[in-house]
């Protein structure tokens, strides 16, 4: 294979350090999607959880790199030190301990073409279609069920069969998903509440998009974007999908967050494909074009800054008022930008989820009605 310089896959360990992990010592295992391309998944689990989160993550990024604290010195907020870069990622004091701590179990995967796993044509940051990806995570998603379902097999008389077809003798599922990871999370609502008996098997009992990637209105207010990139995107992706022009993200709100993003050695240097950026563009169309295939009983906790510079805040208040959901919330801020489990202002945002997940957790007596 290439280097990853060359955008072909790059086949490295998890971490190069000869010290001890830091990462929380995660449970990792892969597995092959449809189109045979393997799928680096990670689990942070507990004894006797409440519930079950399942991760994804943004754009040119990966699960490691959002939802666990990083191994830096910031010097201040344009800038940020590196101290291992062979052992990056710190469970201490992150969303996945925290979530932990409350009993959840946190399941994440490094979505197609991005962090440790494979890539459509052996390429980085490229894809053939975003539902793909999507598949993948619901595909992801039945694993998970299906591995606990053994397990409770193996803890009482039942058969399997009666596992999986009762949702009382499985966890509440929580999905959650930063930026793209957002717009995936939805649109597994959607596929899955295409097929209602998928629905109701897996027993997905919330959604939580972060800063998600329902609207790109306030990127498109840009240049390069507004002339360029966006009118030709169609055309670039059928006719140059290998092409990479579509230019990097920068944050000005918190700069030491482009040193964090920089540091991390599984996040791909190069920019995204051209057939990867015109396929954002469709999901954004397609999850506002089959928003009436969202349940109306998931309960859904949006979060999103108004200054967010990469997804429009407007875009995602549109797309709520108009969800003919029950159990829905918007949860605003306004001293933020896009990386919400990562920026100055985190612990907020967690404490509102994890506030939001106990309202919609069942309770162990309710479980056994």
């Amino acid at each position: 294979m290439k280097s990853k310089s060359g955008g072909k896959i790059s086949r490295k360990s998890s971490t190069g350090s000869s010290g001890p992990r830091l990462d929380g010592n995660p449970k990792q295992d892969s597995f092959h999607n449809k189109d045979g391309l393997s799928l680096k998944t990670y689990a942070w689990t507990v004894k006797n959880p409440v519930g079950v989160i399942i991760a994804c993550h943004g754009m040119n990024s990966h699960v490691r790199l959002e939802y666990l604290r990083h191994n830096v010195e910031v010097v201040n907020n344009n800038k940020a030190i590196l101290k291992d870069g062979d052992n990056y990622y710190i469970y201490k004091n992150s969303w996945i301990e925290e979530f932990n701590k409350n009993g959840y179990s946190f399941y994440g995967i490094d979505l197609q073409s991005h962090g440790q796993s494979e890539g459509w044509k052996g390429l980085r940051t490229h894809i053939r279609q975003f539902d793909d990806i999507v598949y993948d995570f619901i595909q992801y998603i039945n694993r998970i069920h299906d591995m606990l379902c053994l397990a409770n097999k193996k803890d009482n008389n039942a058969s399997l069969h009666d596992n999986i077809n009762n949702n009382n003798n499985i966890l509440p599922f929580y999905i959650m998903g930063l930026s793209m990871g957002g717009n995936v999370v939805l649109r597994t609502l959607q596929i899955l509440g295409k097929s209602k008996d998928n629905n109701n098997k897996l027993n997905i009992r919330g959604c939580i998009p972060l800063a998600g990637m329902i609207s790109i209105d306030e990127l498109a207010t840009k240049p390069s974007y507004k002339y360029f990139y966006i009118p030709f995107a169609k055309f670039l992706g059928n006719f140059f999908p290998s092409l990479r022009l579509t230019p990097g993200l920068r944050f000005n709100m918190f700069p030491h967050m482009n040193d964090i993003i920089q540091f991390d050695k599984f996040k791909f240097k190069k920019h995204v494909t051209c057939k990867l950026g015109c396929e954002l563009l469709n999901a954004i169309n397609n999850l506002n074009n089959d928003m009436d295939y969202i349940p109306e009983n998931t309960p859904i906790l949006f979060a999103h800054s108004k200054k967010d510079s990469v997804c429009f805040y407007g875009g995602t208040l549109n797309f709520y008022n108009k969800l003919k959901c029950l159990k829905k919330e918007l949860y605003t801020l306004d001293d933020m930008d896009h990386l919400l489990p990562m920026e100055p202002g985190n612990e907020r945002v967690l404490k509102k989820i994890l506030s939001w997940l106990d309202i919609h957790t069942p309770k162990q007596e309710e479980e056994q009605v």
